[in-house]
């Protein structure tokens, strides 16, 4: 585990999702699961002084919905975790064959079906806990539930998909625009001096954070843009290469990108047609 101040810790999980223990007098508070029930070695590295009392769930993806699956805490989520329409048989089609290429550090074979959380809000929460306060706050940018966990005493946020590095967004729920506007936000005053935690690179800076702003502005534009056209899927799909052209990643990652980006562009066409 990397210890980012005495009471928050993160760890790569068993999916590859960076997540979050927060330890308190009264009990732990994690940001998404470090662990996944059919693999509880990566649980070990949990400090053992108290359980785990609330889980805080960031977004609807998959990988963070099944390592939630069997956790014993108390789930906290955005009221929208369980709102999310429902894609198209040609985006379901994708969907299936971008888990089968293994998009996570591995296979999975357990229903993507979210649990239901025990607390929910609409657009902010306090959670003061055994001392620690973590403000949660609705980001829909990269997610329609999307949520960001601040802690202000340890200077310490964490932004689930919302900072991407070296790999192209998950598109399928996301408001391009809303990314844009939080893209901003996190790269300026508000959150100088903050350690950021990004689901999928774990510390990242301010610079990889303009650098995600930038990307964002271009999809936004580009998908704007289709839109006031009225533009068919093929369309949307032709951004592919372009967003790729503007990532630096591995030539055995470029299927696992590409299909990413297919299935993300599918979904949020058939779920944003007029």
């Amino acid at each position: 585990m990397q210890e980012l101040s005495p009471i928050v810790s993160i760890q790569q999980n068993a999916l590859g999702l960076y997540t979050g223990v927060i330890q308190t007098k009264d009990g732990n508070i994690l940001i998404d699961s470090p662990y996944r029930t059919d693999d509880r070695r990566t649980w070990v590295n949990l400090p053992t002084k108290s359980d785990a009392i609330f889980l805080v769930l960031l977004d609807t993806q998959y990988d963070r919905t099944l390592s939630a699956k069997g956790c014993d805490c108390i789930l906290v989520s955005q009221s929208d975790y369980l709102l999310p329409a429902k894609p198209r048989q040609q985006a379901v089609k994708l969907q299936e064959e971008l888990l089968g290429a293994g998009d996570g550090h591995e296979q999975v074979s357990s229903s993507s079906r979210p649990y239901a959380p025990e607390i929910s809000f609409d657009q902010n929460m306090n959670l003061f806990f055994g001392g620690a306060e973590v403000l949660l706050e609705h980001h829909p940018g990269s997610n329609v539930a999307g949520i960001w966990a601040i802690l202000p005493q340890e200077k310490v946020i964490f932004v689930g998909d919302s900072v991407m590095v070296n790999q192209p967004p998950f598109l399928a729920y996301s408001d391009p625009a809303a990314w844009v506007a939080d893209m901003k936000l996190l790269a300026s005053k508000a959150f100088k001096g903050y350690q950021i935690v990004s689901s999928r690179a774990g510390l990242v800076t301010q610079d990889q954070v303009r650098a995600m702003g930038k990307l964002m502005t271009f999809i936004q534009t580009s998908i704007a843009s289709l839109q006031e056209k009225h533009a068919d899927l093929e369309a949307y799909l032709e951004l592919i290469p372009r967003i790729l052209k503007r990532i630096e990643y591995s030539p055995d990652e470029s299927e696992l990108f590409f299909n990413r980006l297919r299935w993300g562009l599918t979904t949020y066409y058939e779920l944003n047609q007029a």
